[in-house]
């Protein structure tokens, strides 16, 4: 086999197949999916959403912010077609030759459209399995698809395509990549998980010290209670700028949003005499929230790095938002993990909030 096809390529032609889908067709597959029981992640299920209200979803279903849902657009509407062709290719479904699925096709055409045979080609395509490579060279090889020119209407780089060849199949190497590939994947979902929890500990005993801190000092009376910050975010002259991957995850109108809550925040770089700590508890500003997780700007204190950085922003009302000292607010947004157990020790005012836009 010559080249290698790229998740750049399946993603384009998976683009280019699903658009020829007719908007009749179209519509009755976005339709399908607002069923309760068709569960998708957040950022898929706003993107099917947007495009079930759009006035044109042939016209728009190639955009940026409509891609996380192609592949599930795509395996609806080629359901059936799947189906049909797994039930003719019998006990070599897993892993047919081209031989063998051109023969299915051909019978899978008498009573589907070639339309509907091409999203589900691409569709395995997209995916990780042994005929994915063959569906591929098929799409791109066969004009009756329409795709044969998929790389010049793509915007993504193309690589070289594997031409279908009699008999062709994925090699045992290719087989322990993949296999590899995705074992690396489920690793790092792990230590990100892990890494979250961890941070979310950390948060939660740097208050408590803090709170024991406090009620231990010399002189000190029994300390006050202090009623948590919670409620709806007060009416703010500039909205978070967010990038369209953070409006994908994150909520601007969010009741923390402005709040000040502490937050897990990594080190730009090792510090020499803590090489031992990778991060430190901190008070932050909330700029978005999802159920999860929140959007943070960090708070730094006087004399430090980021309070001589010309793009860091002082707060006027730095002791009224809940800081302890004159606090300067870091431009970079940081993902933390939401501590249901917890709320805002303090809110920014509108006038220090619009200064952060």
């Amino acid at each position: 086999m010559e080249g290698v096809i790229t998740d750049g390529d399946r993603a384009t032609m998976l683009r280019c197949a699903v658009a020829k889908v007719g908007r009749d067709e179209l519509k009755a597959a976005l339709a399908r999916t607002s069923d309760p029981r068709f569960q998708t992640p957040k950022p898929v299920a706003n993107a099917l959403n947007a495009l079930r209200k759009h006035p044109d979803p042939v016209a728009a279903v190639g955009r940026t912010q409509y891609r996380p849902a192609l592949p599930y657009l795509a395996a609806v509407i080629s359901d059936e077609c799947l189906s049909k062709t797994i039930e003719l290719l019998g006990e070599h479904s897993d892993d047919p030759t081209d031989e063998q699925l051109r023969e299915a096709i051909d019978k899978v055409r008498e009573s589907v459209s070639d339309v509907t045979i091409a999203v589900m080609l691409a569709s395995v395509a997209d995916g990780d399995m042994p005929a994915s490579d063959l569906c591929f060279g098929l799409l791109a090889a066969e004009e009756r698809y329409g795709l044969t020119d998929w790389s010049e209407r793509g915007d993504t780089p193309a690589g070289p395509v594997r031409a279908p060849r009699e008999g062709s199949t994925v090699t045992p190497e290719q087989r322990e990549a993949r296999r590899l590939k995705k074992q690396r994947d489920a690793e790092e979902r792990r230590k990100k998980q892990e890494t979250a929890r961890v941070a979310a500990e950390q948060v939660r005993r740097a208050k408590k010290m803090e709170r024991s801190t406090a009620s231990a000092e010399p002189g000190a009376g029994p300390v006050e209670a202090k009623a948590p910050v919670v409620g709806v975010a007060p009416r703010l002259t500039r909205r978070a700028a967010l990038t369209p991957a953070q409006e994908e995850e994150f909520d601007r109108d969010d009741p923390w949003a402005a709040g000040v809550v502490f937050a897990w925040v990594p080190f730009d770089s090792v510090d020499a005499d803590q090489a031992d700590l990778d991060g430190k508890s901190r008070r932050c500003v909330v700029v978005a929230g999802s159920p999860t997780h929140l959007l943070v700007r960090p708070g730094y204190s006087q004399g430090g790095a980021k309070s001589r950085d010309w793009k860091s922003v002082p707060l006027g009302r730095w002791k009224q938002a809940g800081f302890d000292q004159p606090t300067w607010i870091d431009v970079e947004m940081v993902r933390v993990p939401r501590d249901p157990e917890s709320s805002p020790v303090g809110r920014l005012s509108p006038e220090d909030w619009n200064a952060l836009w």
